[in-house]
């Protein structure tokens, strides 16, 4: 953009002072055409150079929205597998708290079996006697 803009002052800055010079002797006329000549041709290599350049741009643009659209889906996905972790973590937590009940429940249920054998055995012994 800045390429195309220079180009169109320099342009314009080599125009006026040729339209000058031209009114001049006619080899200062065949030298001022050279001149002229030259800075159109260079005029034409920037004109090239920036159609160039904004070619490069387009593409590293269209480069720029495909990565970030990439980055997108990535940060999609990273979240869904944080909420799947957080559920598996809680799903952890829970199975972790359901067990030590059971190893409580268990812990009583045998504690009140060995309670019945000694009963048992209790009863046994008072039935033999």
């Amino acid at each position: 953009m800045l390429a195309i803009i220079s180009s169109f002052i320099i342009g314009g800055a080599i125009g006026i002072t040729m339209k000058d010079k031209l009114f001049g002797s006619e080899s200062q006329k065949e030298d001022k055409q050279r001149e002229v000549d030259s800075l159109y041709a260079e005029n034409e290599k920037f004109s090239k150079r920036n159609k160039e350049m904004k070619r490069q741009i387009e593409d590293l643009l269209s480069e720029l929205n495909k990565v970030r659209k990439q980055a997108k889906i990535h940060d999609d996905e990273n979240e869904n597998l944080e909420d799947d972790l957080d559920k598996a973590k809680k799903e952890l937590k829970d199975l972790r708290l359901q067990n030590e009940e059971l190893v409580c429940k268990l812990k009583e249920y045998r504690t009140a079996c060995e309670m019945q054998e000694i009963e048992i055995t209790k009863l046994k012994e008072g039935m033999n006697i």
